[in-house]
């Protein structure tokens, strides 16, 4: 794709393959100075009177709780792949392993759900989301 764009572009463009280091190296050649900005972004305003705020300190619990799935779903990865690639492990044993892995895949999905991982959603709602990631991960455990 490159090659192709440098062909037909390359009198307006130069197309290559690049890195973020490379990136900031060519902005901070170029002298841009970038905007600062000094007014908050929130509370932010869903209509006059709905306003989101709190969105990074609300429910603290449920983003450590959301790490900490995080987590076991790297490790109940890396024991699966451990176990697929174990030959003396049944394959009961196996589709058993990744039936608990799928469902605390799911259940991480759906705590990482802007409501969720943000703290705005209702209380009900945030238990719920509590207590399927806790019971997917007493699965996992």
């Amino acid at each position: 794709m490159i090659d192709y764009m440098n062909k037909f572009y390359s009198d307006k463009y130069n197309f290559q393959y690049s890195t973020p280091s490379n990136y900031v190296q060519a902005i901070a050649k170029t002298n841009y100075t970038w905007t600062v900005r000094q007014d908050d972004l929130f509370p932010l305003e869903g209509d006059p009177a709905s306003y989101w705020t709190g969105y990074f300190t609300s429910r603290a619990n449920a983003k450590s709780f959301i790490r900490a799935g995080s987590s076991h779903l790297a490790a109940s990865n890396q024991l699966y792949s451990w176990a697929a690639l174990n030959s003396g492990v049944k394959d009961e044993v196996l589709e058993q392993v990744m039936d608990a892995k799928n469902y605390l895949l799911d259940q991480m999905g759906i705590y990482q759900h802007h409501d969720a991982v943000t703290g705005t959603a209702r209380q009900d709602v945030a238990d719920d989301y509590a207590f399927r990631l806790s019971k997917a991960l007493k699965l996992n455990g």
